[in-house]
Parts: C-alpha cells; structure tokens; sequence
C-alpha cells in the first residue's frame, strides 16, 4: 500500500505542508499548514472559512470569491466566532 506524503514548499525560513485545497465553497487557495484549520475533518485555508465567515469575517487570501459567496444577507443571525476548542 502507498501513502502519498502531503506536499512541503519553502517559505523563506518556515516551511509549510501543502494540505490541499480549502473546503470552503468559492474559495480554490491551498490550505498550508501555517494558517490551516480543520473542521469536521474538513480543512480549510484559515479560521474565517472554516467558521463560515461568521459577520461577514475575510478569507486571508484578499480577493477570495468565497468572501462574497459566503457573506451572510443582512440581517440573517450570523455564526459565532470559533474558538480553538472546534479546531
């Protein structure tokens, strides 16, 4: 049986593991170690698409699609902001 290894790139001094695309819908980024989270053992790029953009909060990559497509419509109860213990 072979195990594929996720993908590792150099950042300067920190290296990252490549740990696939962002769950989040709209949002296509790579989901690297250094600002991953995982929910539901779904991974995602950062905490904002892992919540589910809760008020409206932005994914880190600046000019996702998943911003808009996610944005709560005003007035709809948003999601509470995440804490560590979900993750």
């Amino acid at each position: 049986m072979l195990i594929e290894l996720p993908l590792m790139e150099n950042q300067g001094d920190v290296i990252m593991t490549d740990m696939g695309v962002c769950a989040c819908p709209g949002c296509e980024h790579k989901a690297y170690s250094e600002h991953a989270a995982i929910r539901e053992g779904r991974v995602y790029c950062c905490t904002a698409c892992a919540a589910g953009h809760p008020a409206g909060r932005e994914c880190i990559h600046e000019g996702c699609a998943c911003n808009e497509l996610n944005r709560p419509p005003a007035g709809e109860e948003v999601l509470e902001e995440p804490d560590n213990l979900q993750f």
